[in-house]
C-alpha cells in the first residue's frame, strides 16, 4: 500500500515535492525494485531494495540538518524544488522526478558529520585540511542514508553531486558518462542556488551573474545540456526566495507520496 503524507518538514506546508506513488511489482513483491535495478548507476556502495520511506525518517534528517547550520537546510529545500523543476523540463517520468526531488533534499546530509570549524568558518578558501574534510560529505551522506534503507537511487545522487564531467570532482572522479543523470541535475541547481543566496563569507549574485558563472563551467563542471535548460527554467519561472512563494505562488500544498508497508 502506499502512505500519504503532509511534507511537514517544509514551511507552512506549501510543498512542491510530490512523489508520486511508486506501484507495485507484483511479480516478485518488490516496489519497483526491477526499474531501480536498472537506473542506479555503478557505485562503490552496495545495491539495497528499498525501504519503506517514512516522513518520520525525512522530517528526522531535515532537523538534525538544521540544528547543525540552517542554512544548509534551506539550501538543501531551495535545491530540491529547483531539481524537480529542471528533472521535469527535460522530461524525466514522475517516478524518477521523485527521486531527484529526494536526492535534492538529502545531497548535503553529510554535512552532518562535519566539525564545527567548518561551519564556524568565514573564509571564502579553505585550508587544505578542511578542504579534504568538506570533499568527504558526499560519501558520509551517502553512508548514512543508506544505513536508513534509502532508495538506492537517491544513494548515488547523495554520492555523485559533487561529480564533475572532466573528472575534477569528487570523491571519486567520476566523468560525464559514469555519473547518474539525477546528481548531473542537482550539481548545477546546487550551484545555482549557492551563489544566488546570501552566505558567511560572499553576498549573493544577481541571476545574470549566475547564469554565466554556470556557462562558464558547462563541459567541464556541467552538462551543458541541463545548463541551457535550466537557466530557461529559471527566465520563464523565476528563482525561489523565502519559502518558495516565487517558485509555486499559485501551487496548494501537495503531499509526498511515501512508500508505506503492503
Amino acid at each position: 500500500m502506499l502512505i500519504l503524507y503532509k511534507a511537514s518538514i517544509f514551511p507552512d506546508e506549501r510543498v512542491c515535492l510530490d512523489a508520486r506513488p511508486i506501484r507495485q511489482d507484483r511479480r516478485n513483491g518488490r516496489t519497483g525494485q526491477h526499474h531501480l535495478m536498472k537506473t542506479a548507476a555503478s557505485t562503490h556502495l552496495p545495491y539495497r531494495a528499498a525501504s519503506p520511506l517514512d516522513i518520520r525518517t525525512l522530517s528526522a534528517i531535515d532537523a538534525a540538518l538544521g540544528t547543525k547550520d540552517p542554512y544548509t537546510q534551506e539550501h538543501a529545500r531551495r535545491v530540491a524544488l529547483y531539481a524537480i523543476r529542471l528533472a521535469r523540463r527535460v522530461g524525466l517520468p514522475p517516478q524518477q522526478v521523485d527521486t531527484i526531488g529526494i536526492g535534492g533534499l538529502l545531497h548535503d546530509v553529510g554535512k552532518i558529520g562535519l566539525s564545527k570549524r567548518i561551519f564556524n568558518n568565514k573564509s571564502q578558501r579553505l585550508g587544505k585540511e578542511m578542504r579534504e574534510e568538506v570533499q568527504q560529505h558526499p560519501h558520509i551522506g551517502a553512508i548514512l542514508l543508506e544505513s536508513f534503507g534509502i532508495l538506492a537511487p537517491v544513494l548515488d545522487y547523495v554520492h555523485c553531486h559533487h561529480e564533475r564531467m572532466d573528472g575534477s570532482g569528487y570523491p571519486r572522479g567520476l566523468k560525464a558518462e559514469k555519473i547518474p543523470l539525477g546528481a548531473k541535475i542537482i550539481s548545477v541547481v546546487d550551484c545555482f542556488d549557492a551563489v544566488t543566496t546570501d552566505r558567511p563569507y560572499q553576498k549573493r549574485k544577481s541571476r545574470r551573474q549566475a547564469f554565466h558563472i554556470l556557462r562558464k563551467l558547462s563541459g567541464s563542471s556541467f552538462d551543458p545540456s541541463l545548463v541551457e535548460t535550466f537557466i530557461e527554467e529559471i527566465r520563464e519561472n523565476g528563482v525561489i526566495h523565502d519559502g518558495w512563494a516565487e517558485s509555486c505562488p499559485n501551487s496548494p500544498p501537495v503531499p509526498i507520496a511515501v512508500q508505506g508497508v503492503p
